[in-house]
């Protein structure tokens, strides 16, 4: 029975933990705008030069934002492992207690959490693994992508066909590299499918108005997010396995004695 109830808590635990970190990667913390901004002084810039730029990009922000994000998981890990802690012994922990799941739980955070985020930072192409999985579920269920890019792609046909999948073919580093080969049937990398000439401007080059009025911009908040979400379950993962750990740490007692 305390097993029973343990893992139900344990769950409940890592459910509204994920839901914390997702909640806040990709909406407390996102702002896609300064972003799209940079991508398209970058672009334009390699478009004058002839030249691909080369971009990678990382949604952990700076080094105070990321110290900050491992300081709120070790607190939230800290609070879950005391939580369970007090159901499997059925008791109010002692101080000893305290003691060893503190120094429990900043090891696990930190080996776990910690050299998850160093390791996306160091190579943000790691950060991608879940970008067209788990992030494209995200943006094609909640983020409205289907009726956004019916809005951007045409096909001679004028056949109805779900554009939303081709946001697996794009990143945002990569984003308006991408967009600028659909212009014509041509050069488009997806056969048979082009932009709409509504989304190029007087002079037949890109939209670029950081504005919810610009479908491109919409598109590029929602590849955008997708990354994000990426590195979000990253960040979920580490804390379950930082959480798991932690509490299997403390269930042997005298932790400190033995490090």
């Amino acid at each position: 029975m305390i097993f029973s109830t343990l893992s139900y808590i344990f769950i409940a635990i890592i459910v509204f933990v994920s839901s914390a970190i997702y909640g806040s990667y990709c909406y407390i913390g996102f702002d896609a705008k300064p972003l799209f901004e940079e991508m398209v002084s970058k672009w334009q810039k390699a478009k004058a030069d002839n030249v691909e730029p080369e971009v990678e990009t990382t949604y952990f922000g700076g080094f105070m934002r990321s110290l900050l994000n491992l300081v709120f998981i070790l607190v939230g890990v800290v609070a879950s492992v005391i939580l369970l802690k007090v159901v499997s012994s059925k008791s109010p922990p002692k101080i000893n207690d305290i003691v060893d799941i503190l120094v429990a739980c900043v090891i696990s955070v930190f080996l776990a959490v910690g050299l998850t985020m160093a390791a996306v930072r160091m190579l943000p192409i790691l950060g991608r693994a879940f970008e067209n999985t788990v992030g494209y579920m995200g943006i094609s269920s909640f983020g409205g992508l289907d009726t956004i890019t019916d809005s951007i792609f045409t096909n001679p046909s004028d056949s109805k066909i779900k554009y939303g999948v081709l946001s697996t073919k794009m990143f945002d580093s990569g984003f308006f590299g991408f967009l600028e080969k659909m212009k014509t049937a041509e050069t488009s990398p997806i056969r048979g499918i082009t932009l709409k000439k509504e989304m190029l401007d007087f002079s037949g080059d890109l939209k670029t108005e950081a504005e919810d009025t610009n479908p491109l911009y919409q598109l590029f908040k929602l590849v955008a997010m997708k990354h994000t979400i990426s590195e979000a379950t990253w960040m979920s993962l580490a804390t379950g396995v930082a959480l798991f750990s932690g509490f299997v740490m403390i269930q042997y007692s005298g932790i400190r004695k033995k490090l």
